[in-house]
């Protein structure tokens, strides 16, 4: 027997009409029933010639050029001691036949990644929910371990992976798995149950969970049903005004300086950053659906130009919320829940309860009734208050890694006994990841004997002495990262998974001999 590509699916276990998974206007007809437990369905081709055949070659007509959508899904329900479940495969172009939420989520992750060795790994699709929300593919030549991607563990959800497997029940060749599970095999419809058989027992093996633990630290909730039970309780915490652990911020990099002041839809006022209970403020009545904070926009505008929008984002979008339901750990961040491991959330939880936290007299962050007030003037006030210190921010400027275009900041301000210092307003995970990121690109580059020389060079330029030591040791230094903050917790109250992306950064420079410490930076008058 020939091998076949099968792409397979596992239909939820809750749903028992199997013809309801489809699409009400896919028009699935019955192509061949095997039994009541096996059946092909079909949706008729449209032969047509191809678009670009009549608008690029300006309305060429042949009968010898045609294409069609072939769409064809084989339904089999197989029992399982007390349960059944049911399997669509699909040819052509069927996958995009099923309703949103039919799907078991992961199935051919599982079915993969109990079948493959931790160093078996050739492709993974992942999207970094810590960050940026950048979605990306990485492969390698051969196969290897995850330490050979570009994979974080703690902030990085693994989509889809490509893996060597070794068993023979999966042809010992390449095999991939996402929510489909994807193989070469010969296999035909006659005898696929066995096969589905065995797809389905490596499904439900816990074996990835010593190879591949940190799959389940995040996971996108794509559950219709789930995300809308989150949404229930996220809307019953806002109308009862409980922003214990839901609160608003900037849910992507932006420059401040280029903003003059926010504003929300249905409000006249201005303000100097997203407050949720101004916006909850400027709803008239409590709020239903979130269909409601989904429309309702929260505006940046221009420093430069009063009718413009630098910016602009729903309420939604800058909501951050972090929720307990039935001893379950999610967090809301930039547009998505995610379910969060309970052991994995502690760990990171604990860990960034005993940072340990600067003792330096920081001024507040305050305006004064200034609406262009920036970072730009906290960091020049702040040297100034505390006297023994140089602003270094957007002043000195160091190529590092990759020439003149890869300049970095050493950091905003740095005192005369060592004190390294990086400041950022509070936002959300993306924008705070690059604060985190920023301090530990420089402690690594200070590292480097060349960068310290240019660095010290360049302080030439503004009379100020070396801060850094030609016989430079990082443990004489200690790194703190400040956080401008409309909190007043002395552990600034941010993201969970800017925790993450913080523990991490922690981890490295604390690795390269420096010493650690955080800030909260109290904003007020805004």
């Amino acid at each position: 027997m020939s091998k076949n590509k099968l792409s397979i699916y596992l239909i939820k276990e809750e749903i028992s009409d199997v013809m309801s998974i489809f699409e009400e206007e896919a028009e699935v007809q019955e192509l061949l029933r095997y039994s009541d437990k096996k059946c092909a369905y079909f949706v008729p081709s449209n032969v047509h010639a191809p678009k670009w055949l009549t608008n690029f070659f300006n309305n060429i007509h042949t009968s010898d050029l045609k294409q069609a959508n072939s769409k064809v899904v084989l339904l089999v329900t197989i029992p399982f001691n007390n349960i059944e479940r049911t399997f669509a495969i699909t040819f052509g172009y069927a996958k995009h036949l099923f309703k949103e939420d039919v799907l078991e989520e992961q199935f051919g992750l599982k079915v993969v990644l109990n079948s493959v060795n931790s160093d078996g790994l050739r492709k993974i699709s992942k999207i970094n929910v810590g960050g940026n929300q950048k979605q990306s593919q990485e492969q390698i030549p051969k196969t290897g371990s995850v330490v050979d991607f570009g994979f974080d563990i703690g902030r990085d959800l693994v989509r889809m992976v490509t893996a060597k497997t070794d068993t023979e029940d999966f042809g010992s060749g390449l095999i991939t798995g996402g929510d489909i599970f994807s193989v070469a095999i010969e296999c035909d419809v006659n005898n696929v149950e066995e096969f589905l058989t065995k797809c389905y027992e490596r499904f439900e093996m816990k074996q990835y969970t010593s190879n591949f633990d940190w799959v389940d630290r995040i996971k996108e909730v794509r559950s219709v049903n789930e995300r809308q039970r989150l949404d229930v309780e996220l809307l019953h915490l806002i109308n009862n005004r409980d922003f214990t652990n839901i609160w608003m911020a900037v849910p992507e990099i932006i420059s401040w300086e280029l903003v003059k002041h926010f504003k929300y839809d249905g409000c006249s006022a201005e303000f100097g950053d997203i407050f949720i209970e101004k916006v909850v403020d400027t709803l008239r009545n409590p709020i239903i659906d979130v269909e409601v904070l989904k429309k309702k926009y929260i505006r940046a505008v221009s420093a430069e130009d009063e009718n413009r929008d630098e910016h602009k984002w729903s309420a939604y979008r800058c909501l951050i919320a972090e929720i307990d339901i039935d001893g379950q750990s999610y967090c809301l961040n930039n547009n998505k829940w995610y379910k969060i491991e309970n052991n994995f959330a502690t760990s990171i939880n604990a860990e960034y309860e005993a940072m340990v936290l600067s003792k330096i007299p920081f001024i507040d962050y305050d305006s004064k009734g200034n609406e262009y007030y920036s970072e730009d003037n906290y960091n020049e006030e702040l040297t100034e208050s505390l006297g023994n210190s140089r602003l270094l921010h957007k002043r000195v400027e160091i190529p590092y890694g990759g020439g003149q275009g890869n300049k970095i900041e050493v950091c905003d301000v740095m005192t005369l006994d060592k004190t390294i210092i990086h400041i950022k307003k509070n936002g959300g995970s993306a924008l705070l990841s690059h604060l985190f990121s920023q301090a530990a690109v420089s402690a690594e580059a200070l590292l480097d004997r060349d960068f310290r020389q240019k660095f010290n060079r360049k302080l030439i330029d503004y009379n100020f002495a070396d801060l850094i030591d030609n016989d430079f040791t990082p443990a004489q230094y200690t790194v703190v990262i400040g956080i401008i903050n409309k909190f007043s917790n002395e552990h600034p109250k941010i993201p969970f998974f800017s925790r993450v992306a913080m523990r991490y950064a922690v981890r490295a420079i604390s690795n390269m001999g420096y010493m650690v410490k955080l800030k909260n930076i109290n904003m007020v008058g805004r």
